[in-house]
């Protein structure tokens, strides 16, 4: 490579990739040691057509572009896919707190000697606040006593006296989601593919002899803008 062309190729990689001016690459020439060159040798010099070297590197820059450019969508799609996991439609299990039950003995030749209960409705002021109306409460009444039969359940008590609870599913809930805001989740979850779709794919840049860029898919805004400027830069 001649002196020249080394100059060339200089001023047009730092005129193409690092965006200076005539009067920056004559500064930088300088700085450098290469020469001291006047702003219109250094337009002749950007007059030149770039070699392939600097091409590659221009479509390098126009990939990396691409590429941050997929993964900002990528982003803002898992976060559209996560807005609808949330809103997704789940079958929720509805329980209720029941009173723990025992047996009484199938060997047993008598009938077992307990406490006397009853159940405690909604609305009694005996019922816990904590209860719900499927809740089913009952209290013991320690001045009656029963005979529960061998075989037949009867409730546990705690160590204070009171009926022991456990909990049991008795069916499950639809979940009802905003349908609305499911549907603008999917919507953006496909606008933000297909624009990751559209800044991967592949495309040949070419220079035409105006000196233009052309490519041949849509590309988001940002990185249609760099190309449209660097379209600008190679017109002599």
């Amino acid at each position: 490579m001649s002196t020249r062309e080394r100059r060339v190729t200089l001023a047009l990689k730092w005129h193409h990739l690092d965006n200076l001016s005539p009067a920056e690459i004559r500064d930088r020439f300088e700085e450098e040691g290469i020469g001291d060159y006047t702003k219109s040798t250094i337009r002749d010099y950007l007059n030149d057509k770039p070699k392939e070297a600097i091409i590659e590197q221009i479509e390098k820059k126009h990939a990396d572009v691409r590429l941050q450019s997929a993964e900002r969508y990528e982003r803002l799609y898992q976060d559209a896919r996560h807005d609808l996991e949330e809103l997704a439609v789940e079958d929720e299990p509805v329980r209720r707190v029941v009173p723990k039950m025992d047996y009484v003995d199938t060997d047993r030749e008598s009938p077992m000697p307990y406490p006397a209960w009853e159940f405690v409705e909604p609305g009694d002021d005996d019922r816990p606040e904590w209860a719900t109306e499927r809740d089913v409460i009952v209290r013991f009444l320690d001045d009656e006593r029963t005979q529960v039969m061998p075989g037949n359940p009867y409730p546990k008590r705690s160590i204070d006296g009171t009926a022991a609870y456990t909990t049991e599913m008795v069916g499950l809930r639809r979940d009802q989601p905003d349908l609305q805001k499911r549907q603008s989740a999917r919507r953006e979850m496909a606008t933000r593919q297909d624009q990751k779709v559209d800044v991967l794919v592949a495309d040949e840049l070419n220079i035409n002899h105006d000196g233009e860029i052309e490519h041949d898919v849509g590309l988001d805004e940002a990185t249609q803008e760099i190309i449209e400027d660097l379209g600008e830069d190679f017109k002599a």
